[in-house]
C-alpha cells in the first residue's frame, strides 16, 4: 500500500519538512510518482526514514548517517525462528 508524504511523516513519528529535509540531503531516496504528480512511499522508504529517525535519536550526525546507507535488501525477510 503506498503513502503519501504526510501518511509517511505521521508513521514514522516525524513530520513532512523533515521528510523534505532528508530528500535534499540525500538521505531518503525520492519515491515515483502517480500520473497526478503525487508521491508513493514504500515500505522501503519507511524503513529508511525510520532508520535515519533513530539514528538521529543515537545522536548520529547526518553525514555519518549517510555514510551507513541503507539497502532494503539487508532487512530480514521475518523475524525469529
Amino acid at each position: 500500500m503506498p503513502w503519501s508524504t504526510s501518511e509517511l511523516a505521521e508513521l514514522a513519528g516525524t513530520t513532512v519538512n523533515t521528510v523534505r529535509h532528508y530528500h535534499r540531503s540525500g538521505l531518503l531516496e525520492e519515491p515515483d510518482r502517480m500520473s497526478n504528480g503525487y508521491k508513493q512511499y514504500g515500505a522501503r522508504h519507511l524503513a529508511r526514514l525510520l532508520q535515519i529517525r533513530r539514528l538521529r535519536d543515537l545522536g548520529v550526525p547526518l553525514a555519518q548517517i549517510e555514510a551507513v546507507g541503507f539497502s532494503g535488501n539487508s532487512l530480514p525477510d521475518r523475524c525469529c525462528p
